[in-house]
C-alpha cells in the first residue's frame, strides 16, 4: 500500500518543503535560488515531462534514464564553456539562459509524442541532453559562483520532480494516461518552439542615437559627451540689482 501511494507521499512532502523554505527559512542567496530558479516553469516543465516518460516503463528502463539523466548533468559541467561559446552566436540567446528551456522542452516533448513501442531507450537517451543543459543552466544561475550546493541542490530538486512524477503517474490508467502523455508532449513542444522563438525574434536593445552624443573637444579620439539638454524653467524675473539707475 505504501509503496503504491509513494508518488503522492513524495509529492507532498516535496511540496511542503519548499512551502517551509518559501515562509520560514532565511532569506539566503541559496534559498533565493531555489525558490526562483530552480522550481520556475521553464526548468519544472522538461523534468516533469520526463517523469511522466518514466511512468510509461518498466523498473529497468526507469533506472537506465535516471543514471543517463546524472549523467548528463556531469557532461553538462563538463561541456558549460563550449556550449555557452556556441549558442553565444545564435541571437537572443544571451539573454535567455543559452536557451536551455526551449531546448530541454523540445527534447522531452517530441519524446513523449513519437516514442510508442521504442520508448524504452528514446527515453534514456533524450534524459542525458536534460541533464546536461540543467547543469549548464544551473551553473550559469548560480548566485554564489562557486558554492556546491547549488549544483547538489538542483539536482535533488531535479531527482524529486522526476521520481515523484513517476511514481504518481503509474497509479493512472495505461490507456489513459499514454494519451495524456501525448498530449502533454504536445503542449511542451509547442512551448518549447514559443519560448525559442520569442528570444531569437527579441530585438537588441536600441542604441544611443548619434544627435544626443557629440564628441568632447580637448579629449582624446574617441571620448564623447553627452549634450546636455536646454533649460525649460521659466524666465528668471530680473532683480533692480541687475539694473544700473541712469545717470
Amino acid at each position: 500500500m505504501l509503496v503504491r501511494w509513494s508518488g503522492p507521499v513524495l509529492t507532498v512532502a516535496g511540496l511542503a518543503v519548499v512551502a517551509a523554505l518559501a515562509v520560514f527559512s532565511e532569506r539566503t542567496q541559496t534559498s533565493w535560488w531555489v525558490l526562483n530558479s530552480a522550481l520556475s516553469p521553464e526548468r519544472i516543465l522538461p523534468l516533469v515531462g520526463l517523469g511522466i516518460a518514466t511512468a510509461l516503463m518498466g523498473a529497468r528502463p526507469v533506472v537506465f534514464t535516471v543514471a543517463a539523466f546524472l549523467l548528463g548533468e556531469v557532461a553538462g559541467a563538463l561541456i558549460y564553456d563550449p556550449y555557452l561559446a556556441l549558442m553565444a552566436h545564435v541571437p537572443g540567446a544571451t539573454t535567455h539562459a543559452f536557451l536551455t528551456a526551449p531546448f530541454s522542452l523540445l527534447i522531452v516533448g517530441i519524446v513523449l509524442v513519437v516514442s510508442g513501442r521504442f520508448r524504452t531507450w528514446t527515453i534514456p537517451l533524450s534524459a542525458l541532453p536534460v541533464g546536461a543543459l540543467l547543469a549548464v543552466v544551473t551553473k550559469l544561475t548560480d548566485p554564489t559562483l562557486n558554492d556546491p550546493r547549488i549544483a547538489l541542490l538542483g539536482t535533488v530538486v531535479a531527482l524529486w520532480v522526476i521520481v515523484a512524477v513517476g511514481l504518481t503517474g503509474r497509479l493512472l490508467r495505461p490507456a489513459w494516461f499514454g494519451i495524456g502523455a501525448r498530449i502533454l508532449g504536445s503542449w511542451l513542444v509547442a512551448i518549447g518552439l514559443l519560448l525559442g522563438g520569442t528570444a531569437i525574434a527579441a530585438k537588441p536593445p536600441a542604441a544611443l542615437p548619434q544627435s544626443l552624443v557629440v564628441p568632447d573637444e580637448g579629449i582624446g579620439t574617441g571620448s564623447y559627451r553627452s549634450e546636455p539638454a536646454p533649460q525649460m524653467g521659466r524666465p528668471r524675473d530680473s532683480s533692480p540689482h541687475d539694473h544700473k539707475p541712469m545717470p
